[in-house]
């Protein structure tokens, strides 16, 4: 047996969590990236077994430990096995599979949807009715002669955010922008700030293609390597995929530019405005050039933002049980983080993420962040309209995730 099996390690990236199946616990893994297509799910009492495979601990050590629970030699080799099987083991096979997943995807002119019969339903008739409904709860809404600059949107599934959808995209009705820069939340580890993808994105309702001069043109000036070699974290990304049916249904030709955003971690603990790093000033500094060039022909550019706000509870890692009073503390602070993007205030924004070191892990903040810059460059002051602010909120299981729909219209 190779080391793998001799010392096992779990391969990297990898989602591990326990589900209720029917009234069941499962301990579910995944691969948030796609190297590994399907899920497993074990038993939750091999999870402190799991847990212990880093590369460090041998097998026998294992062994010796957990024996007395009744763990036998034939049941770990089993379970290790299982695991290579499945492509959660690093080791030589899930290092080729993954540098084939990429290669793959390298060579895909589509990026096709990770996320049907999964998240929402893969038959085109059953999807549109789905999202009809959620637009059907829009309220009427008096036509507007400013066009809509950003339109802010969640990312959360649709079983918890779908009415906040359908009341946000009905704003992009008898818009007529000639591009939709498609930007949100990039979920997945990166040592990179942004990735950019150069592929049409299909979903069941149609494909909306890549606008890829546009792409092109800002990752020759931010650098094509940087640019794209984190293209693969589009994969999987469910923070532009769930956009797509809705985009789809408003506008069904719109023409697109995907863009994930990664951490600002290090300018937070830093306390630095992300300006003064040289990655975030080439890319933002790229595309801002990119947007002028297509206003000086005439063309108009739309943003279209796929981001969440708070994400707090024990299952995020805090400390005390969630309660209707931490969740009213957590409206609280969350008005004033949409208040710095009613005012399209960046530097507001940040200040209010580093005033508690981001303590509710609002991952839509680098992309809005990004947006109220570039418009801020693009010397336009947005007026911002709160259509919609939601908590989905799971006490049992220590989960609440926060979320907003709004529309940034052109200021007169």
């Amino acid at each position: 047996m190779d080391s793998s099996y001799s010392h096992p390690k779990l391969g990297w990236p990898i989602d591990i969590r326990l589900h209720d199946a029917g009234g069941q616990q499962v301990l579910v893994l995944q691969c948030p990236v796609g190297i590994s297509e399907k899920p497993l799910l074990l038993v939750p009492a091999v999870g402190p077994i799991v847990s212990l495979f880093d590369g460090t601990v041998s097998r026998e050590e294992v062994l010796a430990r957990f024996s007395p629970q009744g763990l036998t030699e034939k049941t770990l080799v089993e379970l290790i096995t299982l695991l290579d099987d499945h492509l959660f083991l690093a080791n030589g096979r899930f290092f080729a599979a993954g540098q084939e997943a990429k290669e793959a995807f390298e060579r895909a002119e589509v990026r096709a949807p990770a996320l049907a019969g999964r998240s929402y339903p893969a038959e085109q008739q059953r999807l549109a009715a789905l999202i009809d409904s959620y637009l059907a709860q829009a309220s009427a809404e008096a036509d507007s002669l400013r066009s809509v600059a950003c339109l802010v949107a969640p990312h959360i599934d649709y079983q918890r955010g779908g009415g906040c959808y359908g009341r946000t995209y009905p704003r992009l009705r008898g818009e007529s922008a000639d591009l939709y820069v498609l930007i949100g939340t990039a979920h997945q580890y990166s040592e990179r700030l942004f990735h950019l993808c150069a592929k049409d994105f299909s979903s069941p309702l149609g494909t909306l293609a890549c606008d890829v001069e546009f792409v092109t043109k800002v990752a020759a000036q931010h650098g094509i390597k940087r640019s794209f070699e984190g293209q693969f974290l589009h994969k999987r990304e469910h923070s532009l995929e769930l956009q797509l049916p809705f985009l789809s249904s408003v506008q069904p030709t719109a023409m697109i530019a995907p863009v994930l955003v990664g951490s600002f971690h290090r300018a937070v603990v830093e306390q630095r405005a992300p300006t003064e790093l040289e990655e975030y000033e080439s890319f933002v500094g790229a595309l801002c050039e990119a947007i002028r060039a297509r206003e000086a022909e005439g063309k108009r550019v739309c943003f279209v933002a796929g981001v969440d706000m708070a994400h707090v509870g024990m299952s995020f890692g805090d400390t005390k049980p969630l309660t209707p009073e931490k969740m009213e503390q957590v409206r609280a602070r969350d008005m004033e983080y949409l208040k710095a993007l009613e005012n399209a205030d960046k530097e507001s924004l940040f200040a209010h993420i580093c005033q508690d070191n981001d303590e509710r892990r609002i991952c839509g903040f680098p992309t809005m962040y990004t947006i109220l810059d570039l418009f801020e460059r693009l010397g336009t002051k947005p007026d911002v309209e709160l259509i919609s602010y939601e908590q989905a909120v799971d006490y049992p299981g220590e989960c609440a995730v926060t979320f907003a729909g709004m529309v940034m219209r052109q200021a007169q």
